[in-house]
């Protein structure tokens, strides 16, 4: 059946080109599966009892095995990363057991990563049945985002390390069978500087000094386990550190853009329902004589859920994809992970304008998706740490596009064009005069008025050497002819020609432009 004559059937549950028929299959399964499910799970939310039987049966239908090899009883080349992300994607229909199944595959991959032999022949394929759950244990009384700074230690004793510490806001505690625990091992500020003061060990629940402080009763969260977890004297087979001493950091790193997209993924069961329940409503709920579906602003509202909701799709299973693939990707996870949050929250709340009264009462669910989806602003990370990633490896994956503008006065118009780009070429060896720089600032004056230029621009316009063209910058900055910008190490890196520089450059016919259409009595 062609796409533009089944949208309406694929709206939930659509899948795309590069799925394969195995996660296709996959995808109905998890659906049918869930449907039968949802009584039980507002049941259970009610009462407020935790749903382990769901993350239990995904467990023995392979679900919990989606990135794990074959080889340790996984269905990796089966499902793989893309699986997983269309496993939560519909688990989370049934509530928030959703991100116990986060934490876990987490950790699955840091012990596919970062685990010894013998811990991979015992974790991973008992992690594949849903034997065995885990935790991620990062988060700490006073240290949230800044992972590097947790106070939590670990001292190497021999076989064994010791820790003593707090961590809180830890999700499915109590229920997990291990957790995966960052601890501090070296207080060395050489070490601190590299990030080779962590360390990531496995604790295992039971194990003596190891205890729940407290849980916490969170906006969201209804029925699951989210809390405190306190650390005194606990002892573990220095085996059960993931990696060596010091490469905490970076084993913590090696699932993190994971968890974002699985994170991303558990919006879109939600996303989903909020735009099932405004349909639902809307359709069957009348006012002024007819359904409020008819009212041209409740269908742009709807109109705008269904753009955020498939864009968010969209973005989630190409960075689960490029997964699939090899990659680690940094970027797409943190463009998907802060998408989906923020415009899954505007989501919620539209779905709920739609249905008015009714939106606001527990006795549907879509209030809950708003409650719980604050929570995934902040965890796991912020959308504000999101938007730094984005910045950082933004600028550098759009670098081809974002090549700067070089611009010339068009000698027939008068006015600045774009003749090409810069290109960022080496510096040449040739000496530049005082002059010649000022030149090229007056004429950076008239094409970019309000901005400085660029010392690689400058290079690029001139030829000179950059030990000749930084020279010639502070010589006529003593004379106040220039000011310029420097970097954190001194070096200069933009420049622009001062008033009195623009005026020594240049005439001031040389800068003037006035349009034809102006009348010339009223010029002075």
């Amino acid at each position: 059946m062609p796409r533009e004559e089944c949208c309406g059937e694929m709206m939930e549950g659509e899948t795309f080109p590069w799925w394969s028929e195995s996660q296709i299959r996959l995808q109905e399964e998890l659906r049918e599966f869930v449907d039968e499910r949802i009584e039980r799970a507002e049941k259970l939310i009610w009462q407020r009892k935790y749903p382990l039987e769901f993350l239990k049966e995904a467990g023995r239908r392979g679900w919990l095995g989606a990135i794990i090899p074959e080889e340790y009883g996984g269905k990796l080349s089966e499902y793989g990363y893309t699986g997983s992300c269309i496993i939560i994607e519909q688990l989370a229909r049934l509530g928030q057991i959703s991100m116990q199944y986060v934490v876990t595959m987490c950790d699955a991959r840091l012990i596919m990563k970062f685990g010894s032999d013998e811990l991979k022949r015992e974790f991973l394929p008992k992690m594949a049945k849903g034997e065995y759950l885990g935790s991620l244990t990062v988060t700490e009384p006073f240290v949230g985002n800044d992972a590097a700074a947790i106070e939590t230690v670990g001292r190497i004793e021999g076989d064994e390390i010791v820790i003593d510490g707090k961590k809180r806001f830890i999700t499915s505690l109590g229920v997990s069978d291990f957790y995966m625990l960052l601890v501090r091992t070296s207080d060395d500020p050489d070490l601190i500087k590299k990030h080779r003061h962590l360390s990531m060990v496995i604790v295992r629940a039971g194990t003596p000094g190891f205890t729940i402080e407290r849980i916490n009763e969170l906006i969201g969260f209804d029925n699951i386990y989210n809390g405190y977890l306190d650390f005194n004297g606990v002892r573990v087979p220095r085996s059960q550190m993931l990696g060596d001493v010091g490469d905490g950091w970076k084993v913590l790193m090696g699932m993190a853009n994971y968890e974002r997209t699985l994170a991303s993924a558990n919006q879109l069961g939600w996303m989903a329902e909020a735009l099932r329940y405004a349909v639902f409503h809307t359709k069957r709920r009348v006012q002024f004589g007819s359904p409020t579906i008819d009212l041209p602003t409740n269908q742009f509202k709807l109109s705008e859920m269904i753009v955020r909701y498939k864009a968010a799709r969209l973005l989630t299973y190409h960075a689960a994809h490029l997964f699939d693939l090899g990659e680690d990707p940094a970027f797409d996870a943190a463009i998907a992970k802060y998408f989906n949050t923020e415009e899954g929250i505007n989501v919620f709340l539209e779905a709920i304008q739609l249905m008015g009264g009714d939106g606001l009462t527990r006795f549907y669910p879509v209030e809950s998706y708003l409650r719980n989806g604050k929570i995934t602003q902040l965890a796991p990370t912020t959308s504000e740490i999101m938007k730094v990633v984005i910045y950082r490896f933004g600028l550098k994956a759009l670098e081809p596009i974002l090549e700067a503008p070089r611009r010339r006065i068009d000698d027939e118009l008068g006015v600045p064009v774009t003749v090409g780009f810069y290109r960022g070429k080496e510096p040449g060896d040739r000496e530049i005069s005082e002059k010649e720089v000022l030149d090229l600032l007056a004429e950076n004056y008239r094409v970019n008025p309000g901005i400085h230029m660029a010392i690689e621009d400058m290079i690029e316009e001139s030829g000179a050497s950059l030990e000749s063209l930084s020279r010639a910058l502070e010589a006529l900055e003593d004379k106040g002819l220039v000011i310029t910008y420097r970097g954190r190490k001194g070096n200069i890196k933009l420049a622009r020609a001062t008033f009195k520089g623009i005026r020594e450059a240049k005439p001031i016919e040389e800068y003037r432009y006035i349009p034809d259409w102006v009348d010339e009595k009223d010029l002075f």
